[in-house]
């Protein structure tokens, strides 16, 4: 059995949150810390309070410890462009001695969506879209040159631990999601339509991704 934490960026202080970390890094029984990825503060009745964006917090957090693995439960794939998460997951995971935890999921909050101009979609298009940008990192982050973006010439590098665990909600939440050929820019995703990024995916060892694992929803 592992033991993680979880600290929401909301409504916190920045050195309450770096006091919690810093503490649990000297605490041998937690495996992990995790942040979660929003951007508006959405744990609550009124959305007007205070809202750190996750990725950059954890960036802060990476440097304020030396041993915790880390990562967001868990990024919304339709909040960035998978190509775009790609390059900052394997920073993240440089930056940090490769104690990186890729998290990803479908996104469920439609206020905050519609608030921020992001196209949520219904549960289906949200678990496709989910299971199209795992091919899109598989490819971006493997080794191995298996993936192919129009007018992309350097693609990111990871530093070789990291781990991909999956969260979703719709008809097919839980089940593993296999790397395929896809296209970049579903539905929601940097708000374009399907096809506008045109990818191949073939076979890859991901350096980011281990089997996928649900960790619950968002």
């Amino acid at each position: 059995m592992r033991f993680g934490f979880k600290t929401t960026p909301q409504n916190t202080a920045r050195d309450a949150m770096l006091d919690v970390w810093r503490a649990a890094d000297d605490i041998g029984i937690f495996e992990s810390g995790w942040t979660s990825d929003h951007f508006d503060a959405v744990h609550e009745d009124s959305p007007g309070g205070q809202r750190l964006e996750g990725w950059i917090t954890l960036a802060a957090l990476a440097q304020a410890t030396r041993r915790l693995r880390m990562g967001t439960l868990v990024t919304g794939i339709h909040y960035r462009h998978p190509a775009v998460l790609a390059k900052m997951a394997a920073t993240l995971d440089i930056i940090s001695g490769g104690r990186l935890e890729l998290g990803l999921g479908t996104g469920w909050h439609e206020p905050e969506s519609a608030a921020y101009g992001m196209e949520l979609g219904s549960p289906r298009e949200r678990s496709d879209r989910l299971e199209e940008a795992c091919a899109v990192l598989t490819g971006l982050l493997s080794p191995a040159a298996t993936t192919t973006f129009r007018a992309l010439r350097r693609r990111p590098r990871a530093g070789g631990r990291g781990r991909r665990r999956i969260a979703g909600g719709g008809r097919r939440a839980g089940h593993h999601l296999p790397a395929r050929p896809a296209h970049a820019g579903g539905p929601g995703a940097a708000g374009q339509r399907p096809g506008r990024t045109t990818l191949t995916a073939g076979p890859a060892r991901p350096r980011l991704s281990g089997p996928g694992r649900v960790t619950g929803p968002q």
